[in-house]
């Protein structure tokens, strides 16, 4: 596909009658976040607003959200069918994460046309919504790829954490020590430096699905490998931190290492559905904004009563992507197909007793273990793990719970896990939430279940939905006879 910033992706949706524009005047406070509540759960279009509440003269005046909203336009994106279906899709990266694209190095971009340092910085200038009634602020990191560098190997990484704006030169944010950038940190907290960040809102698709998982490898090449073009990247005006050049909004900043510095942040409607709690935490502190001519701020809402939010659209398929590569690079075999969400689900040809087991101690001590992703179940072929109703169903007749549901004592998760007591969700207290996972597992055990010569040298008894074909055929040809 032919490079792609956020403007192309843009008229690439509005060509495809999936954008809609809103030029009604509309607040920044609660009204815009409540109308992304209704489309979400239409399934509803990508959204621009174009003319938002004290926003009129601002140097960024648009908000652009819910443009991976849909499992369609995460197939656009990858230049698929919109029908393509979620195995295929999934697949589909994975292909072409196997063959990463090395960025390129260019001296200038888009993103330059305008550079704002010292005393002018003013992160109030972006339209930045209050997304949920009890945010402590505007939530200005909320769909963008925050960019550190490792001072050891001069890797860029990227990833997707939340932060909300303080003052006109201040981020709050939430890091995790075990997260990528926050073993980095942990590297210029032992240097007594501060660590350079960089936020980058408004690019190519690709980058944010790839930043948001726990992908192994450097972002930006995987996310070449996604668009099929190499990603054009610029170095940062305060920083060494390289930045696509064609990006909307690049805020650069410093973190201090000192936690004497750390101010409030939180409470912040995540995407379990509460809010955050509210703890002293590192504090981005803003050198500089560059940013094209017209910018367009990116944006997005979690948390919603629903559960269909745009980043769960988007990133669940690269959460199965990553967790299939884990299951591939352990080299257990079996695999047919994955998916990610409240119960993650694993298909698999069964080939030997244990291999559910095995296949959560895999996950559960890769990357993956630090995610909200609590609860994970494995199934056999007859299985659709992409109908909730067929995993119930499996579960009442292959689970036996003195078996065959296992609690991983792994503790470690996420710290907007609500499950877990207050005290052990304090991320820099502990690196992580002090929690515990569970493995379901829902296929049929061997030990229980020998092979049984009257049922066919199968080991459960014959299935009982189906007529004899003979039957089926007639019916089919009588259907409109009988009335119905």
């Amino acid at each position: 596909m032919p490079d792609r910033d956020l403007r192309a992706w843009m008229a690439q949706l509005e060509a495809e009658g999936d954008l809609k524009r809103i030029t009604a005047k509309v607040d920044w406070d609660d009204e815009i976040s409540q109308i992304i509540r209704k489309v979400y759960v239409q399934e509803g279009p990508a959204l621009l607003f174009e003319n938002i509440k004290g926003h009129e003269a601002t140097f960024s005046r648009k908000l652009f959200t819910n443009g991976l909203g849909t499992r369609s336009r995460v197939n656009l994106m990858l230049g698929l069918p919109k029908n393509t279906s979620p195995t295929e899709t999934t697949q589909t990266i994975r292909n072409r994460m196997k063959k990463p694209l090395e960025p390129v190095r260019v001296k200038t971009g888009p993103v330059k046309e305008n550079i704002i340092k010292g005393k002018d910085v003013d992160l109030f200038q972006l339209p930045v919504p209050k997304w949920h009634p009890l945010d402590n602020g505007r939530y200005i990191n909320t769909f963008n790829a925050t960019v550190t560098k490792d001072p050891d190997t001069g890797q860029n990484n990227a990833g997707v954490y939340r932060g909300t704006i303080l003052s006109k030169n201040k981020i709050g944010v939430l890091l995790m020590p075990v997260k990528d950038w926050g073993i980095t940190y942990s590297k210029y907290q032992e240097m007594g430096k501060p660590m350079p960040v960089a936020f980058v809102y408004g690019w190519d698709p690709t980058l944010i699905v790839v930043a948001g998982s726990p992908v192994i490898g450097p972002e930006y090449d995987l996310a070449g490998a996604l668009r099929q073009e190499p990603v054009e990247l610029i170095k940062c005006e305060t920083s060494d931190i390289e930045v696509p050049a064609s990006a909307e909004i690049v805020v650069e900043g410093f973190m201090s290492p000192d936690p004497s510095t750390y101010e409030i942040e939180g409470p912040f409607g995540e995407g379990s559905g509460f809010y955050g709690e509210a703890r002293k935490r590192p504090v981005v502190e803003v050198s500089c904004i560059t940013h094209r001519n017209d910018a367009i701020y990116r944006g997005s809402l979690v948390g919603t009563k629903e559960g269909l939010t745009e980043i769960r659209a988007s990133v669940s398929t690269m959460m199965s992507v990553v967790l299939w590569n884990t299951l591939e690079a352990a080299e257990i075999p079996g695999v047919l197909d994955i998916t990610s969400g409240p119960i993650t689900a694993v298909k698999i040809h069964k080939t030997y007793q244990g291999q559910p087991r095995q296949i959560a101690a895999a996950i559960w001590g890769s990357k993956f273990a630090g995610h909200p992703f609590n609860i994970l179940m494995v199934v056999e072929e007859d299985v659709d793990i992409h109908n909730p109703a067929a995993l119930i169903g499996v579960m009442h007749h292959k689970v036996n719970f003195d078996r065959d549901l296992v609690v991983y004592p792994l503790y470690m998760g996420s710290p907007i896990d609500v499950r877990v007591r207050y005290d052990l969700r304090a991320e820099l207290e502990y690196g992580a939430a002090v929690t515990s996972k569970l493995l379901i597992d829902a296929t049929t055990d061997w030990e229980l279940h020998p092979v049984r010569e009257e049922w066919g040298n199968q080991r459960l008894p014959p299935n009982c939905h189906y007529s004899r074909p003979e039957t089926e055929e007639l019916v089919e040809r009588r259907w409109e006879e009988y009335g119905l």
